[in-house]
């Protein structure tokens, strides 16, 4: 019953069709977690945990204070890995890509989940 509720999840939150501002969803290796993310205009990122769907999109300042400030032209984060995950904890790695005047910058964050709480690192 999990999976079946977290494919269906991920369905809904990932659009049909890939394009630039589309990634697949990452899974935990036994198909019990996954990192979502959906980007119109900015993007909007969930980790399912241990039955539990919880908003990381903080992830995306964290990565950008990395960067610096600066006026972005466009920002997208997805997931890019799983790392790991246990009965209270789920972790994910974000990558996110800024362009500032034309050129590409990017970073990644390791995004902990725990107990239903997003704790970043």
């Amino acid at each position: 019953m999990i999976r079946l509720t977290l494919t269906l999840f991920a369905i809904a939150v990932t659009p049909a069709q890939a394009s630039e501002e589309s990634f697949p969803p990452v899974w935990s290796q036994d198909k019990t977690a996954v990192a979502i993310c959906e980007y119109n205009e900015s993007s909007v990122c969930y980790v399912v945990c241990n039955d539990k769907v919880v908003n990381v999109s903080m992830v995306e300042k964290a990565n950008l204070g990395k960067i610096g400030h600066y006026a972005y032209e466009k920002v997208i984060t997805y997931p890019v890995s799983w790392e790991s995950k246990s009965k209270s904890h789920c972790m994910f790695w974000f990558q996110t890509n800024a362009w500032i005047n034309g050129q590409r910058h990017t970073v990644k964050e390791p995004v902990s989940v725990h107990d239903g709480e997003y704790r970043g690192r």
